[in-house]
């Protein structure tokens, strides 16, 4: 008798892009195809762990429908230092039961980046709330994941899409979606004469720049991420700019350029790693005009993933047969 051949699902990383993952997940269900192994990836590692937690794909679109993104997933870096990750982190840990890896359904493995050794990781044993935390840790947006003596952040920059992940935990088939594409260029500020009198406003501003600057991008970050983090820092929060802030006169928006370039970073990786990979099915949604940060439109980004793994089934199901 043939051997039934074992599904692998990789989620890839991607924010609100990640909801895609979803509509896949509920296509594959309507035909009564289950993953034998998934790996995700920052928001893959969300939704691959309800999943296997237990949650069905009409229960985690309900979950994203009815949440209160805002509260749990602030990607404002605030005045007086980094978000901590202590929020999603409690609620990540209610969605999932407090479970640990050997006690969900389907076998889970989370990939972060060890930023004290400088290498990608790949949980699969102990606390999935802390794990999918550590995923999802954007470096100089949330402070790096704490566990043991090690500080972790976000997969995407070791493994934007985890289908290597899947391979080796044994599947013979292998989906991967990919949420990678060409984004737009981030611009630098407009520069500016500025008046006399502010001169030395700004000069002590620039002092306390400096000092934040030093705190959040340790000098044990790789020097790539930080040689990167320093030139972006630069350019968003020059010291006309922190008075503006201060003044009320305009919103912080370091968080919202600093996912956007490092997005731009790992495209590239990305594409090539995917490209380049000897997997059954590549799944590459486009997105149009819906960003990162779109988390209210859960039904426009579910449909998105329905309707590009529906295309997939008929190859699929002669793979199975």
């Amino acid at each position: 008798m043939k051997k039934k051949p074992k599904i692998g699902l990789a989620l890839g990383a991607g924010g609100a892009r990640g909801l895609v993952h979803i509509g896949v997940l509920k296509v594959l269900h309507q035909n009564k195809i289950y993953p034998d192994y998934l790996a995700g990836t920052s928001m893959g590692a969300v939704i691959a762990a309800l999943y296997a937690a237990g949650k069905t794909p009409a229960e985690i679109e309900e979950l994203a429908k009815t949440t209160d993104w805002k509260k749990i997933v602030d990607f404002t870096v605030p005045k007086t230092g980094l978000l901590q990750g202590d929020i999603i982190e409690k609620h990540l840990r209610k969605l999932v039961e407090n479970k640990k890896f050997y006690q969900l359904q389907t076998p889970l493995q989370i990939v972060a980046y060890n930023l004290t050794k400088n290498e990608k990781v790949i949980f699969s044993k102990g606390d999935v709330a802390k794990a999918v935390r550590a995923s999802i840790s954007i470096p100089g947006i949330f402070a790096p994941t704490l566990i043991g003596r090690d500080q972790y952040v976000d997969g995407m920059i070791a493994d934007p899409t985890p289908f290597d992940v899947v391979t080796e935990m044994g599947a013979d088939i292998v989906i991967a979606v990919d949420l990678y594409q060409r984004d737009k260029k981030v611009l630098g500020q407009e520069v500016r004469q500025i008046p006399l009198s502010k001169e030395l406003m700004q000069k002590f501003v620039a002092d306390e720049l400096l000092n934040f600057r030093n705190y959040l991008f340790p000098d044990f970050w790789p020097k790539i991420i930080l040689k990167f983090s320093h030139w972006l820092f630069d350019r968003l929060l020059y010291p006309a700019r922190i008075i503006r802030i201060m003044a009320g006169k305009e919103l912080p928006e370091i968080s919202k350029v600093m996912y956007q370039s490092l997005i731009s970073i790992a495209n590239n990786f990305a594409r090539e790693r995917i490209e380049h990979a000897n997997i059954q099915f590549k799944i590459r949604p486009t997105f149009d005009h819906l960003d990162w940060l779109d988390f209210d439109k859960v039904e426009k980004l579910t449909e998105i993933g329905e309707k590009v793994m529906q295309k997939e089934m008929p190859r699929l199901k002669r793979l199975l047969s």
